[in-house]
């Protein structure tokens, strides 16, 4: 065991020393330099509004010692500079995912997951803010659609399962992405109610959006498509 555990603990040595980068891992307003190396993960889970979310994290591979401020927390920042562009991460996954996960058997290793966070300087001006999910108001308020499922896209390319219980579904997408063919349960539907507003999402300006809502409240798993 002895033997394995020393083995485990060169293999942590070498990665860090072949493929690792110094970054600011930062807790409040306490920061410290490691060496991590990055990998990602793909994850599946329900959200609050009904959505089954798809989550890649980027992940980053610490020794376990090096582990600045203990147990990683939701909340917790860690910093990439590259080329002077500082590209912050925050610790964070969709409900009922780990934040963090040991990469082996002696705990050598830690894999913590991150995403973008909304403030990074990094985020590209073409991505902008959009929302699906269900909600049993009939005219969702901005604080409503804010509380659906929100990614940032480029288009409004999307797939999105959705599960309501005598709820309205909801597709809010930028009205610079065009008008999109909606599918529901791989048929085009017509059955939607539109309204246009400019919507605030958390990190962008107000943006002017079109509000897609579905023309009764359903009850079940729906496969939302726009394209």
């Amino acid at each position: 065991m002895d033997l394995l555990r020393s083995g485990t603990s060169w293999l942590a040595d070498t990665l860090n020393a072949s493929a690792g980068y110094a970054v600011t891992y930062r807790r409040g307003n306490n920061s410290a330099s490691v060496i991590a190396t990055i990998g990602k993960s793909l994850f599946e889970a329900g959200s609050q509004s009904g959505v089954i979310e798809s989550f890649e994290s980027r992940d980053y591979l610490l020794r376990t010692e090096d582990l600045p401020f203990g147990v990683p927390q939701r909340g917790d920042l860690i910093l990439e500079s590259t080329g002077g562009i500082v590209t912050t991460y925050e610790v964070s996954t969709p409900r009922g995912v780990p934040l963090f996960r040991y990469a082996d058997a002696f705990r050598t290793m830690v894999r913590v997951h991150t995403t973008m966070n909304a403030n990074s300087g990094t985020i590209p001006a073409t991505l902008l803010a959009r929302a699906v999910g269900a909600s049993s108001s009939a005219a969702a308020t901005d604080a409503e659609i804010l509380a659906l499922h929100v990614d940032l896209a480029a288009s409004s390319a999307l797939l999105r399962t959705v599960t309501a219980s005598s709820a309205y579904l909801y597709v809010v997408l930028p009205n610079s992405f065009g008008t999109p063919t909606l599918k529901v349960n791989g048929i085009v539907s017509s059955a939607w109610s539109t309204s246009t507003r400019s919507i605030t999402f958390t990190g962008q300006a107000s943006t002017p959006y079109t509000i897609w809502r579905s023309t009764y409240a359903i009850t079940g798993t729906a496969l939302v498509e726009a394209s």
